[in-house]
């Protein structure tokens, strides 16, 4: 619903008012009043949005450093939990089997050259096959 329209008097410079003349067409207003209520409902709907940013910025970076934090505290967990388990692992392996000085420095070679080239991802069975010659 339109609201009746009431004339008011502002003092612009004649410079600024010959440059709205000449962009009436690309602000697709017919009038000089209509460019000016274009242009000022477009300046409060900027202000408002400066004051909505200022207002969310702030809250948003908590919020995101919250979750980030959370993330971290998990990863961080889960972590340690998988260190232990390979911990163990290894000492059980280490128990269990004779592995010579070279012997050791090849399989690290190995492992670090495949877990390069797979980033990291090194199933049970393609370890399995290897072992046993299938691979």
């Amino acid at each position: 619903m339109s609201e009746k329209k009431e004339k008011f008097t502002y003092w612009l410079d004649p410079s600024l008012v010959d440059e709205m003349s000449n962009m009436l067409s690309e602000a697709n207003a017919t009038s000089k009043g209509e460019f000016v209520r274009q242009s000022i409902k477009f300046y409060i709907a900027y202000i408002r949005q400066n004051k909505s940013i200022d207002f969310l910025s702030p809250l948003l970076a908590s919020t995101i450093k919250t979750q980030v934090e959370s993330v971290e505290q998990n990863i961080s967990e889960m972590l340690f939990k998988f260190a232990v388990e390979q911990g163990m692992t290894n000492h059980i392996t280490a128990a269990t089997n004779e592995i010579s000085d070279k012997e050791m420095d090849d399989l690290r070679r190995m492992c670090a050259t495949t877990i390069a080239s797979t980033n990291g991802v090194i199933e049970f069975e393609d370890a399995y096959k290897f072992q046993k010659g299938d691979y």
